[in-house]
């Protein structure tokens, strides 16, 4: 699924970095481009200035993107972006590892909406960010990085105050920080339970109502994203992964490590070491 991962008829590409986790760039496409099939690595929100742009997101339906706004990208997702048949296409993004990215960050970020307008104050971060001096030094990177991720607190900011009620409520939020700081013990749904104080059931209806499946579900993506980061951070054997993650057996962290990645432990490891 890495098959054209940057697409196909690029115009022009503008691909920049901070340190080695964080990117940003501008790209068009000329007519009949696409991107992908690929298994997106990082957070990433995609501005599209002109031309059209479609995605296919996992197993849904294909999505447009709506110009001058703000659409946002989850790591470990199928995607294929289709550009237009008839003009150029012109769109910037920003993107983040996700071991960089705060586990409250990440959290809302998985909650907020696909697509939002932009604002003045996100146009003026991303156009300053083009504006750092080519030659880099670690002071400048570090600019760099922070002005990343001001431009993903932004976008959270929008999209509080275009989905006012997309925050979990307090039962919820318990649940979620108690699922995030137990999530390797094996009675992680009963603690979560019972910070809640709700009941199995009513935990249940709260997870579908607000995120469309199960807590069981939601606690198998946390280990496995923890599993991820310290695949990247750490010497650890994939077994000892395994286990400080909260699964009991390697096989199926390394089955929902290729599931979320589209690759295996080992070859998520590698890449990440292969980063310069």
């Amino acid at each position: 699924m890495e098959k054209n991962y940057d697409g196909i008829k690029v115009l022009s590409h503008l691909r920049d970095t901070g340190s080695r986790d964080f990117h940003f760039g501008r790209v068009i496409y000329r007519p009949g481009g696409y991107t992908g099939p690929r298994v997106q690595r990082d957070y990433e929100l995609i501005i599209l200035h002109s031309g059209e742009a479609v995605v296919e997101l996992d197993e849904s339906p294909p999505k447009p993107l709506k110009i001058e706004s703000i659409t946002r990208f989850l790591p470990g997702h199928h995607e294929f972006f289709r550009y237009s048949t008839t003009g150029d296409t012109h769109h910037s993004w920003c993107a983040i590892a996700p071991r960089c990215v705060p586990s409250q960050m990440a959290r809302e970020l998985s909650r907020a909406p696909f697509s939002i307008p932009c604002s003045e104050l996100f146009a003026r971060l991303f156009s300053t960010l083009f504006q750092i001096p080519p030659d880099r030094n670690p002071e400048a990177y570090r600019v760099t990085d922070q002005l990343i991720l001001l431009l993903f607190a932004e976008f959270l900011r929008l999209a509080e105050l275009e989905h006012p009620d997309s925050r979990p409520d307090e039962p919820l939020r318990r649940a979620l920080a108690y699922m995030e700081t137990h999530l390797a013990e094996e009675n992680c749904l009963a603690g979560a339970c019972k910070a809640a104080g709700l009941s199995h059931s009513a935990l249940t209806y709260h997870f579908h109502r607000k995120f469309a499946h199960s807590p069981s579900r939601y606690l198998w993506k946390l280990r496995t994203e923890r599993g991820i980061a310290m695949l990247s951070r750490t010497g650890l054997t994939i077994g000892e992964i395994a286990y400080m993650s909260g699964f009991k057996n390697p096989f199926h962290f390394s089955r929902l490590v290729k599931l979320h990645q589209g690759i295996p432990p080992r070859e998520v490891r590698s890449q990440a070491w292969a980063q310069p």
